[in-house]
């Protein structure tokens, strides 16, 4: 079965009507349902899904994001998933990256694949999709859909901690244009620590869109440290959205890249529900060629003596375009709240873009909160004095480009993974 979906370049000309067509056509993808205690889920966000639209300019959150590559593709429903052929390429791909780690769960266009996954540790347990999934984001249309075309969803539980880290691999496989909605529950238990890696691979020629939605919820003195790469191919698109709930004296360090793609957008959305909770959120976005690549952020502070410290940077070449939107929200009960925000640009090309828009909504009277955001090109000093030092331009002109990059990845662990990305960062840059 083709969908077609109504193409249309100017958004905010977009009439509503329509719009909710597209997500009619798209609703109509949606595969078999394996997770009956998720049905409830799912009823719900169809329900929502049925008085939404796809976004326009006309909402604040997507003023700057333009959906035409959305709206212009003709989706499929996805052929019969984990093909042999398939599982063999994508267990190819995944020997190229090889350390320890406490377990490896594989997702080939949304669906886990078992004769890929393996546990090498008891500390962590493979559970029931817990009736708590949909609990910590907050519903909004793609969030819905997601929910809405979820076929499983994968959850797990870190009891104790653990030293070697939890890898998740979403491949999309398929070169048609279909669309897939990966889920991720894990709870951290209290006084427990993880480090978990969620990966977004290609395999050659996708043209998918992947919508997908991880929920993390750390109790009390737990620790979690995140990686997530978004590497898909230069002609995917991708919508993530990450939430995030502390409780008291937990800690969440983020970190995410986001490389590749035609159209990316990543949603972080951390909920500091109890006291004295340090969120720290690092994050990359490289786009080349026309990529458009989106960061979304709201830190929500709900209790005291909480800290939060996120740095957002950006390189652009060519005709790419940057969006940044970051919000902390410190209620009047977040008293003692020390929050910073610093989104940094670094523009290669004239007719590169960049949006951004720090946002601090602060209520409570007794606390440490800025922001900022600088927009720069390489400086011309800067290289001069490189080139004074027996370099050519263009090598004077890779150095600084790589220092501003790969400043990111200095405390990003394991130390295989940061080398793995600081190649992989090296090789969009070119």
């Amino acid at each position: 079965m083709t969908i077609t979906v109504v193409a249309n370049s100017d958004q905010a000309d977009l009439p509503l009507v329509p719009a909710q067509n597209e997500l009619e056509h798209l609703l109509a993808l949606a595969p078999a349902f394996q997770e009956p205690t998720l049905s409830a889920l799912r009823q719900a966000a169809i329900a929502r899904l049925r008085e939404q639209h796809l976004p326009t300019p006309r909402e604040e959150d997507w003023r700057f994001t333009d959906l035409s590559r959305l709206r212009s593709r003709s989706f499929q429903a996805p052929i019969a998933p984990l093909a042999p052929e398939i599982v063999a390429e994508v267990r190819h791909l995944l020997c190229e990256r090889a350390f320890a780690t406490a377990a490896q769960l594989v997702l080939i266009d949304g669906h886990y694949c078992a004769e890929l996954s393996r546990f090498s540790s008891d500390r962590l347990q493979k559970i029931p999709p817990p009736q708590a999934v949909g609990s910590i984001v907050t519903p909004e249309v793609f969030s819905d859909l997601n929910a809405a075309l979820l076929a499983e969803a994968i959850a797990l539980r870190v009891e104790y901690p653990i030293a070697d880290p939890i890898e998740i691999f979403y491949v999309s496989s398929r070169q048609q244009q279909s669309v897939v909605a990966p889920r991720l529950w894990v709870e951290v238990a209290a006084n427990a620590e993880a480090t978990l890696i969620e990966r977004f691979m290609s395999l050659t020629g996708d043209q998918q869109f992947t919508n997908s939605v991880t929920e993390l919820q750390i109790a009390a003195n737990a620790r979690l440290n995140h990686v997530r790469i978004q590497h898909q191919s230069p002609t995917a698109l991708h919508i993530g959205y990450t939430a995030i709930r502390q409780d008291r004296n937990s800690r969440y360090r983020g970190h995410a890249i986001d490389l590749g793609g035609s159209l990316s957008r990543h949603h972080w959305q951390i909920q500091a529900i109890a006291a004295a909770t340090t969120t720290s959120l690092k994050s990359l976005a490289i786009g080349m060629n026309d990529q458009i690549v989106d960061t979304h952020s709201v830190v929500l502070f709900q209790a005291p003596h909480s800290r939060s410290e996120q740095v957002h940077k950006c390189i652009l070449g060519d005709r790419a375009h940057g969006i940044f939107n970051g919000k902390v929200i410190v209620p009047q009960q977040a008293q003692l709240t020390d929050a910073s925000q610093l989104n940094r640009t670094l523009l290669l090309s004239d007719k590169a873009r960049v949006d951004t828009k720090p946002q601090l909504e602060i209520v409570a009277d007794n606390v440490k909160c800025s922001h900022g955001a600088t927009v720069s090109q390489l400086a011309a000093e800067d290289i001069f004095y490189l080139r004074s030092r027996g370099l050519d331009e263009r090598q004077a002109r890779d150095l600084l480009v790589k220092a501003f990059a790969l400043e990111q990845l200095a405390d990003l662990h394991p130390e295989p993974l940061r080398q793995e990305l600081e190649e992989a960062l090296l090789a969009a840059l070119r």
